[in-house]
């Protein structure tokens, strides 16, 4: 990977894992046996947002006690530049992937998605799709 450390999964990831179905299942049975991951805690909030954390709640908080990256000022000071720049160029993105891409680009981490076009506008930011890896 081009960065160090465990990768940084995204939501769609552990949602694959939590249907039982699609590439981000097949990862993250790799990843809990070899290296480990990480999420952000703006992969947590959106995890919240889904009917079956409400339904229940237990196999999301074992996923997510990994270790957690959060916003700190830096991360949010990057990813709110990022946006500005982005809608600046007519290249925008969500306000969630903006938080999502400067936690990563804070951390040096590689960030693990199906939803590379969400991410791919992002400079230096260094993205993996679970196929890579598997």
């Amino acid at each position: 990977m081009a960065a160090a450390g465990r990768p940084v999964l995204d939501s769609d990831i552990l949602i694959d894992y939590l249907r039982g179905s699609g590439p981000g299942r097949d990862l993250l049975a790799v990843l809990i046996h070899r290296s480990g991951y990480r999420v952000t805690a703006v992969t947590a909030f959106e995890l919240a947002l889904g009917a079956s954390y409400r339904r229940a709640p237990q196999p999301v908080h074992a996923l997510l006690s990994c270790p957690l990256l959060t916003l700190t000022r830096r991360a949010a000071l990057r990813g709110g530049a990022l946006l500005s720049e982005l809608r600046r160029d007519g290249a925008t993105i969500e306000i969630r992937d903006a938080m999502q891409a400067g936690i990563c680009l804070e951390a040096g981490a590689v960030l693990i998605t199906r939803d590379l076009s969400h991410f791919e506008r992002v400079p230096e930011l260094h993205l993996r799709h679970p196929t890579e890896l598997l």
